[in-house]
């Protein structure tokens, strides 16, 4: 059964996001910047507006057009704040190409940025003031976590990085989740149970994109050296089980400890457990949607950790 829930969930993925694209084809085709943001689009995994249809379809929503109009408009907000941060972090390529800053020049980039931001918060003030609410709070959020990155004086810490993680990314997949509970019409419960687990699946998420970035050499995360070190058993099982494909079998074994704590494969391990059982909640429908849900997580991590193939 859970070979099928997987396979099941991979098809939702494939089918949302086509529809997801071809959503923002029509929103940017009659934009004079179309071509610069269809550039910045190309690429992403869409993982952030995939995961408000699969809440909204398992809360049982009725307007799927609206919702995919705030689906679109979490990826446009999504890709600007990366636009932003190859600008902040001096990365040179995005998603295969060189960033966008390199095509267009720094300042060009900036403006870009701000002018996609503004699309993607005009379409979600269209659907209303309680939406634009969530996403202004998020944006902050996610605004804060890039200055905390940037210039916090606290020694690394498990706490600070979880602080980080949450405010940088986890507020976007908590956003989208709560914005599919509003859009659904559900009660106050049922949208913070949402809103929880969307922060769920993002701390998962970006423990699993740090990890990766660390495996690769790209990030250090101001981590001590001692720390690295305790990762490259870890990195060498991985490695050999995406060669042998057994990493889904290895997962659940793998952890390391940094004085007894682990901080990647442990936590998200733990991040992906209390995000599925949020999804054993009777206030979600059983559905197939709702079987979904709770694989949800595990494929977004797997959707990043395969890039260590």
């Amino acid at each position: 059964m859970e070979a099928l829930g997987w396979a099941d969930l991979a098809e939702y993925v494939r089918v949302t996001r086509a529809e997801i694209d071809r959503k923002l084809s029509e929103k940017i085709k009659n934009r004079s910047d179309r071509i610069v943001i269809g550039n910045v689009l190309s690429g992403g995994k869409r993982l952030r507006p995939t995961l408000l249809m699969l809440v909204y379809d398992a809360l049982g929503g009725k307007d799927r057009d609206a919702a995919l109009d705030v689906a679109c408009a979490l990826e446009l907000a999504h890709n600007a704040s990366l636009i932003h941060d190859d600008i902040i972090d001096g990365d040179v390529e995005r998603r295969g190409k060189p960033a966008l800053w390199r095509q267009i020049g720094i300042a060009s980039a900036v403006i870009q940025g701000h002018r996609i931001i503004n699309l993607a918060f005009q379409t979600i003030l269209d659907k209303g003031i309680e939406l634009a609410k969530i996403f202004l709070k998020a944006w902050n959020d996610a605004s804060t976590g890039v200055l905390e990155e940037i210039f916090s004086g606290e020694p690394f810490s498990k706490k600070l990085y979880a602080r980080i993680a949450k405010e940088k990314t986890a507020a976007l997949f908590a956003a989208a989740a709560e914005s599919a509970a509003v859009l659904a019409r559900s009660g106050e419960d049922v949208r913070k149970l949402m809103r929880e687990y969307g922060e769920m699946v993002g701390m998962a998420y970006q423990l699993a994109d740090d990890y990766v970035e660390i495996a690769r050499g790209k990030r250090g995360l101001n981590l001590p050296i001692f720390m690295l070190r305790q990762f490259e058993e870890t990195v060498r099982q991985l490695y050999v089980a995406t060669k042998t494909g057994n990493l889904r079998a290895i997962l659940p074994k793998v952890s390391f400890s940094i004085k007894g704590d682990g901080i990647f494969v442990k936590e998200i391990r733990d991040y992906i457990a209390r995000a599925k059982e949020i999804t054993s909640s009777p206030l979600i429908p059983d559905s197939r949607y709702k079987a979904m849900l709770a694989e949800f997580p595990r494929y977004c991590v797997d959707s990043m950790l395969k890039e260590l193939r």
